[in-house]
């Protein structure tokens, strides 16, 4: 697997656990303190999240973040 689609594979996830959640990207970024601009590119796979920014992501989704690489 090549980096792009890895960070494809992790943007479906965190879209999937978001959207089962019924929240919006707007709801999302209000609870983990991160713009929609900045959540978008993560969703679609654009760009290289950091820990760190997945750990809030996780943390506003109520999931480990270990849910993000399930493939």
């Amino acid at each position: 697997m090549n980096e792009k689609d890895y960070l494809k594979l992790i943007g479906q996830n965190i879209t999937k656990v978001r959207k089962r959640k019924n929240l919006t990207l707007v709801q999302l970024g209000d609870i983990c303190n991160i713009e929609k601009s900045n959540l978008i590119p993560i969703e679609k796979g654009r760009t290289n999240v950091t820990a760190t920014t997945l750990l809030k992501i996780a943390n506003a989704l109520e999931v480990d973040v270990q849910d993000f690489f399930k493939f």
